[in-house]
């Protein structure tokens, strides 16, 4: 049943990993082959499958391009592989805050919308299917996945704030509102406004969310988006087995 389940979208993973369609489908035994021995000898995914399979798939690639099975990577994978060889340590240091940055978003938000971005996101499942399994029409599933999509860059906004956050309380308080404020397209409440007004470290917070929030995509077409295995495995650390329905 998780071979049934998980193999389509490993063997397409797989695909975008090497330029052979017998090399990538070579990827997908070999991955599930040492995920169940893993699991067999106590240790494998404690969460959800499919992220797990993925980043063994990605491993495995690695592994055999530079041994002796010469397996011919694609450009694009190529290319992330020699970016992610030679990034910066600071570059690399700042790319691990922002995932924790957004593995305690995803933390942040309520039950349900974890598990519809789960599943549309993680999981690729289809519109249809995901409303089936959680009760909802089509429309109120495009609804749910919107408000969550929405609900998370609030909250991934949240976050920024937090994650540099001064020791006055009044900071800290006023620091919950300004992501919402910034995704909503202006400063709401006046007691917000002339926080703003008078302290330097939240008016400098704001401006740099602004800027953030420019350069984050519209939160549309939630339920078209593609799952990459970065975005898996954020959400596995995440602990989305609190989303319902999400495991295996």
């Amino acid at each position: 049943m998780l071979y049934r389940r998980h193999r389509d979208a490993a063997l397409a993973y797989a695909r975008t990993c090497c330029r052979a369609l017998h090399d990538a489908e070579d990827l997908v035994s070999e991955a599930f082959i040492r995920t169940f021995q893993a699991v067999r000898s106590g240790g494998g995914p404690r969460g959800p499958w499919r992220p797990y399979l993925l980043t063994v798939i990605r491993h495995t690639a690695i592994e055999w391009s530079a041994g002796a099975r010469q397996v011919l990577l694609t450009a694009d994978f190529e290319s992330w592989q020699q970016r992610s060889t030679e990034a910066d340590p600071q570059q690399r240091l700042l790319a691990d805050e922002d995932r924790t940055l957004l593995i305690r978003s995803f933390q942040a938000l309520p039950a349900r919308w974890r598990t519809v971005l789960w599943h549309t996101l993680v999981e690729d499942a289809s519109p249809q299917r995901v409303a089936a399994l959680m009760g909802l029409s089509p429309s109120g599933l495009t609804s749910l996945a919107f408000r969550a999509r929405e609900g998370l860059r609030e909250a991934y906004l949240r976050a920024h704030v937090r994650s540099a956050a001064a020791d006055d309380d009044r900071c800290r308080h006023f620091g919950s509102m300004i992501g919402a404020s910034v995704r909503r397209g202006a400063v709401r409440g006046r007691a917000l406004a002339r926080h703003l007004a008078e302290c330097r470290f939240c008016a400098h917070a704001y401006t740099e969310l602004l800027a953030l929030n420019a350069a984050m995509p519209d939160a549309t077409r939630a339920t078209d988006s593609t799952p990459t295995t970065e975005c898996a495995e954020s959400a596995e650390s995440a602990g989305a087995s609190g989303a319902s329905g999400c495991r295996g």
